[in-house]
């Protein structure tokens, strides 16, 4: 087959996968939905509903007994029920998991969506190493790809606040593609990364993380040639404990 044609066989698997995505990326935006809708819902049962009628007066007025008090009786109290203790956001030991979606450009006609899961250990506090996978689709000028990966990651919230925090990671990985990525050279390659990111709490236990990095994709001078690309990458993220 010519170079840069795509034969009955691989067009059926590219629009497959193409369709896939769509799918996954709706079935992405319907979890944010419904992670919204389930803390609207634990934000109102939270709320105290319940009420305790006033006395309302006949109208008839009855004299007092002179053995007893006028005053009514004391009611007692009754005790809030006490919350379980809330774990804090990085602490050393925990560990959380992560929903990904993400997308990527190079500014020169090749584009990258990429979704996947992220599992994160705090070894010390808010200092994590992330193992995660990924599925991609890659858009490129000669040859558009599909393939999959893993990554390892550092990410450090150098500002941790009760809420939110800042934080910033970097690490690399491998990804497998279809086709070579970029276009004349391996379908194998490494993936140096290195961004900065914010994430905030959205209702208990549910975090959103949102951030920028830098994405290289090339073999490390391992294939004939190494034409490497630099993009630009975005990303979304939902952090719940593990």
């Amino acid at each position: 087959m010519p170079f840069g044609r795509v034969g009955a066989t691989e067009r059926f698997f590219l629009l497959t996968y193409s369709a896939y995505m769509l799918q996954q990326n709706r079935m992405q935006f319907l979890s944010l939905v419904i992670c919204g809708l389930a803390c609207l819902n634990q934000e109102v049962s939270a709320i105290d509903f319940s009420f305790t009628p006033n006395h309302v007066n006949s109208g008839v007025q009855l004299a007092a007994d002179a053995g007893q008090s006028s005053s009514p009786a004391p009611t007692a109290a009754t005790p809030a029920p006490a919350s379980s203790a809330k774990a804090r956001f990085g602490e050393e030991g925990s560990w959380r998991w992560q929903l990904l979606d993400a997308v990527a450009t190079d500014f020169d006609g090749a584009n990258q969506g990429e979704f996947g899961g992220s599992l994160s250990w705090f070894f010390v506090d808010n200092l994590s190493i992330d193992f995660q996978i990924e599925g991609d689709y890659i858009e490129q000028p000669v040859q558009n790809t599909w393939g999959g990966g893993a990554t390892i990651l550092f990410r450090w919230h150098f500002i941790s606040m009760d809420t939110w925090s800042i934080y910033g990671d970097a690490g690399s990985g491998l990804i497998a593609t279809a086709y070579d990525t970029p276009s004349g050279g391996t379908s194998l390659n490494f993936t140096p990364q290195a961004g900065v990111g914010v994430s905030w709490e959205i209702c208990r236990d549910l975090r959103m993380m949102v951030g920028a990095r830098w994405y290289h994709i090339s073999n490390a001078n391992t294939g004939d040639t190494n034409p490497g690309r630099n993009s630009l990458m975005g990303y979304v993220m939902l952090s719940v404990p593990f």
